[in-house]
C-alpha cells in the first residue's frame, strides 16, 4: 500500500532486537483489540451516523449508478430508520460522512443483517484506524528524536489513557477524526522536511478526508501555509522554489476536499462557509453539568476545556506536557526575540525546531478558537480529541528535556515514573473495564457523580437492559421508563436476545411503569424537569458502579 510509509514496513521487517519488540508489541494490542471491541455498548449517536452513512451511499448510487437493482430496497431501508425522513429533507447533511459512508460499504459487502453485528463490525473498523494511526504516532515521534524508545514511550501513552482506549472502539466521530488529523499531521511534517510531490500528495490526501469529516481539519492546512510562508521570510530565494510545490498541494487538498465530501457537490464555496459557520459555534441549545450546576453549552466559561483535559488525563501526561509546552515556547520566543534584520539569524534553528513548534501550533490553533468563537461544547472534550496527539508529543518532549538536564538518577526515577503511570494506566483499563469512558484522574475521581456528568453517550446502557431481561424473566410485557437524556431503545441494537422484543421503552412519560432506568445524564436541570422525577414507590434494585462512580440505576415499582 502505498499510504504505508517504507519506514513503516522496514520495521516489520527488521530483525533488530528493539524492532521485533515493538512489532511483537504491536502485534500484542492489535490481539487485544480484536478480542475485545464487542465488549462495549453503543452510543446514542451511532445509529444516526449509520442513517448518515446509507442517505450519502444512496446520493452516490442515484447520481453514478441510477440503475442499480437494488436501490429502491435501500431507499424502503433508509425510510424506516429513525433519521431518514430528516436527512431526506435536507437537515444534518453538513455532517462529513466518510467513514460512516465507509462503514455502510463494508456492512453491505459483507451482508450483515443483524444490527449487533453491524454495529460491532463499526467497531471493529473504529478499533482499526485507530490502531493504525498509533504506528504513525510512533513515527511522529521518531522523526523528531530519533530513537525507538521515546516513540515506544509515547505510543504507550497514546494508547493507555483509559478514556481514550474505550473511545477507540466505539467513537466514530471524534476519535476517527482524530486519527485521521494524525495521519496528515505526519505527511505534513514530512513535507515540511522535503518538499517533494509524493509527500504533499499524501499530506494533501488526508488533510482532505480530515476536512470531510470535521471542518476542523482545514488547520493542519493552515500550519503548513504558515510554516511556507515563515520559510519565505527567512529566505528570499525559497518562494520561486517551492511555490509550485505548495499550489500543487494546495489545489490537491481543494479537489480532493470536493471529491469525497458529497455535500459540497452543487456549490463548494458557500456549503463550505454554512459548514464552518453551524460547526464552529453549533445550535444545541441544551446544558451540560459543570461543577455542580448546569450550564448553557453556547455559554460555557473559557476554563471548560482545561479543566475536562485536566480530570480526565493521566496526571503525569500533564505535568509532562507541560514541561514541554514551556520549553518549546521559550526556545521559539528566544528565537522570535533575536531575529535581526542584519544577521542570519532565523526562528527555526533547525528542522526539529521546526517539529516542535508545528504540534505546538496544532495543539494552540484550536483551544484559542474555541475559546474566541465561544464554540457549542458537550460530552467533556472529545471535540478537540485531536489535539490529544499534540499533548502526547509535548508530554514526550518534556521527557526529553528532564533526561537531558543535570539531575542525578534522572533516567532512573523518571523511567519508574513513566513505568508506574503506565501501570496505573493498565490496572484503570482492567478494572473500569469496558466502561474505560467514565475515567477520572484522582483530582475528580471521588467527586465526579456531584460535579460532572458521567456516562454522556449510554454506553452502559445495555448492561441495564441485561438487568432487566433477566429481572423480569417469566413476564411476557415489561414497560420501562428513562428518567434521563439518554434512551434506552438504541442500546437494543447489540443485545442478541430472543428476549428483547418484550421489553416497551416508553420514553421519559410517566405511566406507571414497572422499571425506571437514569444514568443521571440531563440536557436541563432536574429540579425544573417534571419527567425525571422518581416517584417514591419505586425502589432501587441495581447500581452499575465502577471505584466511587455510579453510572446508573434501576427503580422498580
Amino acid at each position: 500500500m502505498k499510504f504505508i510509509d517504507k519506514n513503516i514496513k522496514d520495521l516489520l521487517l527488521s530483525k533488530n532486537k528493539i524492532n521485533l519488540f515493538i512489532f511483537f508489541f504491536f502485534c500484542f494490542y492489535f490481539l487485544v483489540g480484536i478480542n475485545i471491541y464487542k465488549d462495549y455498548g453503543i452510543s446514542i449517536d451511532e445509529p444516526f451516523q449509520r442513517t448518515s452513512g446509507y442517505y450519502w451511499m444512496i446520493s452516490i448510487i442515484e447520481n453514478f449508478f441510477p440503475y442499480y437493482e437494488k436501490l429502491e430496497a435501500l431507499k424502503t431501508e433508509l425510510n424506516h430508520m429513525e433519521w431518514g425522513k430528516e436527512m431526506k429533507s435536507g437537515q444534518y447533511l453538513q455532517y462529513g460522512p466518510f467513514f460512516d459512508l465507509f462503514s455502510v460499504i463494508f456492512e453491505k459487502i459483507f451482508k450483515f443483517k443483524n444490527l449487533s453485528d453491524i454495529f460491532f463490525l463499526k467497531h471493529l473498523l473504529n478499533f482499526i484506524i485507530f490502531y493504525i494511526s498509533s504506528i504513525f504516532i510512533f513515527y511522529i515521534i521518531k522523526i523528531r528524536f530519533k530513537n525507538n524508545l521515546l516513540p515506544l514511550i509515547g505510543v504507550f501513552f497514546y494508547i493507555s489513557s483509559p478514556r481514550i482506549f474505550a473511545e477507540s472502539f466505539y467513537n466514530c466521530k471524534d476519535i476517527i477524526f482524530m486519527c485521521f488529523m494524525v495521519f496528515s499531521l505526519y505527511f505534513c511534517l514530512k513535507s515540511l522536511k522535503k518538499y517533494d510531490f509524493q509527500s504533499l500528495f499524501l499530506f494533501s490526501l488526508f488533510a482532505a478526508l480530515s476536512t470531510d469529516i470535521r471542518i476542523m481539519g482545514i488547520s493542519i492546512v493552515f500550519i503548513f501555509l504558515i510554516f511556507f510562508f515563515i520559510e519565505c521570510l527567512d529566505n528570499k530565494k525559497f518562494f520561486t522554489k517551492k511555490v509550485f510545490f505548495v499550489l500543487f498541494f494546495v489545489l490537491s487538498y481543494l479537489f480532493l476536499t470536493y471529491c469525497f465530501w458529497p455535500y459540497l457537490s452543487d456549490d463548494p464555496f458557500n456549503k463550505i462557509i454554512y459548514a464552518f459557520k453551524s460547526f464552529s459555534n453549533y445550535a444545541w441549545e441544551n446544558s451540560v453539568f459543570y461543577f455542580g450546576k448546569y450550564i448553557a453549552a453556547n455559554n460555557l466559561p473559557w476554563h471548560y476545556i482545561f479543566v475536562w483535559i485536566g480530570i480526565t488525563t493521566p496526571l503525569l501526561y500533564l505535568i509532562l506536557f507541560l514541561f514541554g509546552f514551556s520549553i518549546i515556547s521559550n526556545n521559539f520566543k528566544k528565537n522570535f526575540l533575536n531575529l535581526d534584520h542584519n544577521s542570519k539569524k532565523r526562528i527555526f534553528n533547525n528542522f526539529n525546531q521546526k517539529i516542535d513548534f508545528a504540534v505546538l501550533t496544532y495543539f494552540l490553533l484550536p483551544v484559542l478558537a474555541v475559546i474566541l468563537f465561544n464554540s457549542t461544547l458537550y460530552g467533556g472534550w472529545r471535540h478537540l480529541y485531536f489535539i490529544y496527539p499534540a499533548i502526547i508529543y509535548l508530554s514526550i518532549y518534556g521527557i526529553y528535556f528532564l533526561l537531558n538536564t543535570k539531575i542525578k538518577f534522572k533516567k532512573f526515577i523518571l523511567y519508574t515514573l513513566v513505568f508506574l503511570c503506565l501501570i496505573n494506566n493498565l490496572k484503570n483499563i482492567i478494572n473500569l473495564h469496558p466502561f474505560q469512558n467514565i475515567y477520572f484522574n484522582i483530582t475528580a475521581e471521588k467527586k465526579a457523580n456531584k460535579l460532572f456528568s458521567i456516562d454522556n453517550w449510554g454506553l452502559a446502557n445495555a448492561n441495564a437492559i441485561r438487568f432487566i431481561l433477566d429481572d423480569s424473566n417469566q413476564e411476557k410485557k415489561v414497560n420501562v421508563r428513562t428518567a434521563s437524556f439518554t434512551p434506552l431503545k438504541y442500546s437494543k441494537n447489540i443485545i442478541k436476545d430472543e428476549r428483547i422484543d418484550k421489553l416497551n421503552f416508553n420514553g421519559t412519560v410517566d405511566l406507571g411503569q414497572k422499571y425506571i432506568f437514569t444514568n443521571y445524564i440531563y440536557e436541563r436541570d432536574p429540579k425544573f424537569t417534571k419527567k425525571y422525577i422518581i416517584p417514591n414507590q419505586y425502589k432501587k434494585i441495581y447500581s452499575l458502579k465502577k471505584g466511587n462512580i455510579i453510572i446508573n440505576e434501576i427503580f422498580k415499582k
